[in-house]
């Protein structure tokens, strides 16, 4: 798997993971960032009646900008509103060069005072961008800009935007009815549609729902295994984990997990499990009581690389590299802080100081990239 393949399954996921924590989306649009290299990514709501933006989430955009949007954006000379009925629905990808194509002529966008008087001077000339969801008068964008000296977005680009704006739509869909169910209670139903292995646990670990591509994980003890009505770690030794991210995600803060618990799912792949916190209830037939959401994606597996080969392969110091070794193992933060000796803010620290060598930004992505690397040695 190459790195953009791998950064498309890292979206993916945090995709989905958005659709139950809305504040993510903002972590979605970095992610963004780093698989579609742009100026500016944004996440927002078209209000057609009236004109006006509702912003999500919105990276690279001044606030003062946002003030002449509405203006620019709907003025009669944009090509983007004039084609809207044609452009505007889900799954079209759009880019400046097939806007031309529809339109049958060159260089519309930039004869137009959205162009000339919003995107020019913020520097932006290239855009890519989809609908989610048209309905209700109501349009869901997501736009990646560029700057006039980066490369266009190439067919190779749109593809995987295409494939990833797919799961965007269900993500949405998925957040959108989530919302509108009672007290913000997630229905089994939505769960059930999705391609991701999910489950549904209360406090003593009891499967309160799991979702077809759950089940199969369970059934074949491919990292967690059901035993006795509790979801539990297939492999003993990463029990503790487990429990406790379960117990971090329903802790006073109830935070979705900062990273991902790797478990040993056969001698080819692991199996990636994030918690999130759920409110309310999940559904009609489960009583009321706090919840968390499990996600788990099986990825490709290598051994866990030794620390000495960490430290050599990306310049960790030999207590930021055991960490890592200690987290590639499926092991959580605290857990590896008591292992290895030290407090968990010294922990925390050495965790913070090799996310910043390594350039990323969570414990997941951090053990992919660890685990991406064959290991020399022990």
């Amino acid at each position: 798997m190459d790195d953009s393949d791998r950064q498309l399954e890292e979206l993916t996921d945090a995709v989905y993971r958005a659709a139950l924590e809305p504040l993510a989306w903002n972590d979605v649009m970095l992610s963004m960032k780093r698989s579609f290299p742009s100026a500016a990514q944004t996440f927002y709501l078209l209000h057609m009646q009236p004109r006006r933006i509702q912003p999500v989430s919105l990276a690279g955009i001044e606030p003062a900008w946002l003030r002449s949007f509405d203006a620019l954006y709907f003025a009669p000379d944009n090509p983007w509103i004039r084609m809207t009925q044609h452009l505007h629905r889900p799954g079209v990808v759009r880019t400046n060069e097939r806007l031309d194509r529809v339109l049958r002529t060159r260089g519309a966008l930039y004869r137009s005072s959205y162009y000339n008087d919003w995107m020019r001077p913020q520097g932006f000339k290239y855009t890519i961008g989809n609908t989610l969801l048209s309905e209700g008068g109501i349009v869901a964008n997501i736009t990646l800009m560029r700057a006039p000296d980066m490369r266009t977005f190439g067919s190779a680009e749109v593809r995987r935007f295409e494939a990833l704006s797919r799961h965007m739509t269900r993500a949405l869909q998925m957040s959108m009815r989530l919302e509108r169910t009672e007290s913000g209670a997630a229905d089994t139903g939505v769960l059930d549609a999705l391609p991701h292995a999910l489950a549904v646990v209360d406090a003593q670990r009891r499967l309160l729902h799991a979702n077809a591509a759950m089940e199969s994980l369970l059934r074949r003890r491919c990292g967690l295994a059901a035993r006795e009505g509790r979801i539990e770690a297939a492999s003993a030794d990463a029990q503790p984990a487990l429990r406790a991210l379960i117990d971090a995600a329903l802790g006073p803060q109830r935070q979705a997990s900062t990273g991902a618990l790797a478990l040993p799912c056969n001698e080819a792949k692991r199996l990636e499990v994030s918690a999130m916190p759920l409110p309310g209830r999940m559904g009609r037939t489960l009583i009321a009581r706090p919840t968390v959401l499990l996600m788990a994606t099986q990825r490709g597996g290598r051994p866990a690389p030794g620390h000495a080969s960490i430290c050599r392969r990306h310049g960790l110091t030999a207590a930021e590299g055991r960490l890592a070794e200690w987290l590639c193992r499926g092991r959580g933060l605290k857990e590896a802080a008591q292992g290895l000796g030290v407090t968990y803010g010294t922990a925390r620290a050495y965790l913070k100081t090799a996310f910043a060598k390594l350039g990323v930004h969570s414990q997941a992505q951090l053990v992919a990239r660890m685990l991406a690397d064959p290991d020399g040695d022990a």
